[in-house]
C-alpha cells in the first residue's frame, strides 16, 4: 500500500542524563527530588537537635527527609504503575475537591 503512512509512537525507555554524581546518573526530575531532600535535611538539622553524643548515630535522623524524597522519586504504586508522588497527589486532590451534592427537595 504505497503512500499510506502509519505512525509508530516512539517510546524510549532511556532516561535523559542531567547530572552525574559519583557514577550515578540523574535525570532532571531525580535532581529536583534529591535537591529537595537535601534541602529539607539541612533545614531539619537547623531546628531539630542531635540525639545523644555519638558522632554518627546522633545525626542519623537527619536523613529521614532525604529518604522520604528518594522513596517519592523512585517508588511506583503497584496497582496503577504511577509514581508514588503522583498517586498521593491525586488522592489528596480527590479528597480536597469541591463536592456538589444533588438532591431533590420534597417527597419523591
Amino acid at each position: 500500500m504505497w503512500g499510506q503512512y502509519h505512525p509508530i509512537s516512539y517510546k524510549s525507555r532511556i532516561k535523559e542524563r542531567f547530572l552525574k554524581i559519583a557514577g550515578i546518573s540523574l535525570s532532571f526530575k531525580d535532581t529536583i527530588w534529591w535537591g529537595l531532600g537535601l534541602y529539607l535535611s539541612t533545614r531539619m538539622s537547623q531546628f531539630v537537635p542531635r540525639i545523644g553524643s555519638d558522632w554518627l548515630y546522633s545525626r542519623i535522623h537527619y536523613g529521614i527527609p532525604f529518604a522520604v524524597c528518594l522513596y517519592l522519586c523512585y517508588a511506583k504504586h503497584t496497582g496503577t504503575n504511577l509514581p508514588v508522588w503522583r498517586y498521593y497527589a491525586g488522592i489528596i486532590k480527590l479528597r480536597l475537591r469541591k463536592r456538589i451534592y444533588q438532591y431533590r427537595k420534597g417527597g419523591s
